[in-house]
């Protein structure tokens, strides 16, 4: 499997298993002091971006703008569980589906490494020539 389908398939599952689990995941993200006052706002605008990423990295036009997105988005998300891994070890993971299963330790090496093949996506789909594409 390529990193373009690696990408749309993690984002895809991770914006899913939040909304199948919607009120889990609301009442995850009200437990962290610092996001409680935009967890109603939050609860709804993760799972949008996250399908609005995959969208970006399904057109060939738009695939750079989706890694660069995701390579955002994991870096504020890897940001976020070295936070929890240092401030508040015991609350549950709000990410859903699988990853849910993960320690907060797992989840951040899961998480770097994604991190790391979102930027080497920005890198490699960085200039590409596309045909009909303004320069």
């Amino acid at each position: 499997m390529g990193v373009v389908p690696l990408f749309m398939l993690l984002w895809v599952y991770a914006a899913t298993a939040k909304i199948l689990e919607f009120d889990q995941f609301k009442v995850q993200l009200s437990q962290v002091d610092f996001l409680k006052p935009l967890a109603e706002v939050l609860v709804w605008f993760i799972p949008l971006v996250e399908y609005g990423l995959a969208g970006l990295l399904l057109v060939g036009q738009t695939r750079w703008l989706g890694f660069v997105g995701s390579a955002l988005v994991m870096s504020i998300f890897t940001i976020y569980i070295a936070g929890m891994i240092s401030f508040s070890p015991e609350l549950p993971c709000s990410c859903g589906g699988i990853i849910n299963i993960l320690t907060w330790q797992q989840h951040l090496v899961f998480n770097l490494f994604v991190t790391a093949l979102a930027y080497w996506g920005c890198y490699r789909y960085h200039g590409i020539k596309r045909p009909n594409a303004k320069l």
